[in-house]
Parts: C-alpha cells; structure tokens; sequence
C-alpha cells in the first residue's frame, strides 16, 4: 500500500513507518529510530557549529551514507523528523518540551505502553505519536515550544 502525496502515517494509523526517505528520486536508507532523533534534537538544541559543519552532522546523524545531494537530504531528513509533513518556514520545533525528563518518559512508556526503551527500538514516528498521545492524556499543551531557525541557505523547506 502506498502513502497518498501530502500524506503521513499519523494520518494512516496501520500504515508501516517508512525506513527509508527519497532523494534524488532514489530511496535512500535513514536512520529511523527514535534514539537517533534523540541525537538531532540535542545538537540542534546544543549546536554552535558553522552552517556547513551544523548540515553535514545533521546529515551525519540521520544518514548511514550521506546522500551527494545534501540540499534534498537535508530537507528530506527534516520532512522525516516532522513526521513525514512539511515543517513551516524552515524552523525546526522540539517534537516536546527539551526539558521533558528522559527518565520520566522512559518510566511512562515502560508502564503505559510496555516498551523498554532501554531494549526497543522504537520508531521515530511511532515514539513521536506516543509522546502525543501521552501528553494529551497529561492535558500539558506543549505546542508553543522555542523553535530554532535552520540554516537559512540551506533550507529548501
């Protein structure tokens, strides 16, 4: 079954998350685990790094091989990270609050879904529709979190 264009798992809920995003036309392999966006999210958070050396680690965290096109994979590493949805304005926002407690969600997924975060591999989009779910049971409306603008120049969003 094929995703329809403009379309996401989120709004699909027995579709498969894809492991794999389009560049240059190709499929290319990325890195789907929610511990790898984990990974983008603090450097995002924590980077000071030049625009060139931000996009190749941003690259470097989500690709096993770094596609030759860095534009298209930048923008589709991005697209992944959002859940398959297009982000606004190239502005990258927190899937949740950065100073959620790691061991907090660990300890709420353990008990509330049964998944060991320390043993699953979770994917991304599952992970993300979980945290969700989570935090509209909580009633904590996290929507309004910082959002850091990408490299400008880079952007294709």
């Amino acid at each position: 079954m094929k995703t329809p264009k403009n379309s996401s798992c989120f709004d699909q809920p027995f579709y498969s998350p894809p492991t794999e995003v389009t560049v240059d036309g190709v499929s290319v392999p990325i890195r789907w685990d929610f511990e790898t966006a984990f990974r983008f999210m603090d450097y995002v958070d924590q980077s000071e790094d030049e625009d060139d050396v931000f996009i190749r680690t941003v690259l470097e965290i989500w690709y096993p091989n770094v596609p030759k096109n860095t534009d298209e994979a930048l923008t589709a590493a991005i697209r992944f990270y959002c859940g398959g949805q297009e982000p606004g304005g190239g502005y990258y926002a927190p899937a949740f609050p950065p100073d959620t407690c790691r061991e907090t969600i660990y300890l709420d997924f353990l008990k509330r879904y049964g998944i060991d975060l320390n043993r699953d591999t979770v994917h991304w989009w599952v992970f993300r529709r979980l945290m969700e779910s989570r935090n509209e049971r909580r009633s904590h409306d996290w929507t309004e979190s910082p959002s850091k603008p990408l490299p400008a120049q880079k952007w294709r969003g």
